[in-house]
């Protein structure tokens, strides 16, 4: 049992390192996509009408992707504010409550994504320049949702560290620090 989780690890860091690299790339490329058409449209009086869709589409997977990123890195918002103001007996259930309703909303996600590719599959509609499948753009939606519910799944807790200033969990008291 030691060796496969070692060996599901190591795959799901690979998994991470891949989605992490292939963000940066499609950041990157789309920043240098614009560049160019900003470029050629003002100073040499000419666009790339292909280049405006393939940036919308590269951006959905950049915002779909990092989110995931965001996720397993534990740097996405989150309201803490009422979770800090819970005793520690609290916390577990509360912590519990948020994980499955994250769970529900990441499988719906997925679920609904999927089913939004289909339908667009199905209905052959296609970019207007490119004349690709729109389905390209939405399948970010499950896709990023499978791998955040992943995640959640082999990593536990999605929610980032509660931790004050100090580095002392909420409601701790401060060493040194009246009352």
């Amino acid at each position: 049992m030691g060796k496969a989780a070692g060996r599901v690890g190591s795959t799901y860091a690979a998994l991470v390192r891949g989605v992490e690299h292939a963000t940066w790339a499609l950041a990157g490329a789309l920043v240098l996509l614009v560049s160019a058409n900003v470029f050629a449209r003002y100073v040499l009086q000419m666009g790339w009408l292909w280049a405006e869709e393939v940036s919308r589409l590269v951006f959905v997977w950049v915002v779909f992707l990092g989110s995931y990123v965001a996720l397993h890195k534990k740097q996405h918002m989150a309201i803490e504010f009422v979770v800090a103001r819970l005793s520690a007996r609290q916390r577990l259930p509360a912590t519990v409550l948020a994980r499955l309703g994250v769970i529900a909303f990441l499988a719906t996600m997925v679920c609904w994504g999927s089913s939004l590719v289909l339908t667009t599959l199905d209905l052959g509609r296609v970019t207007p320049i490119l004349g690709i499948s729109a389905a390209w753009g939405y399948l970010a939606v499950p896709v990023a949702g499978l791998l955040m519910l992943l995640d959640v799944l082999i990593r536990g807790d999605p929610t980032p560290a509660l931790r004050r200033a100090d580095g002392a969990e909420p409601g701790q008291r401060q060493e040194g620090a009246p009352g």
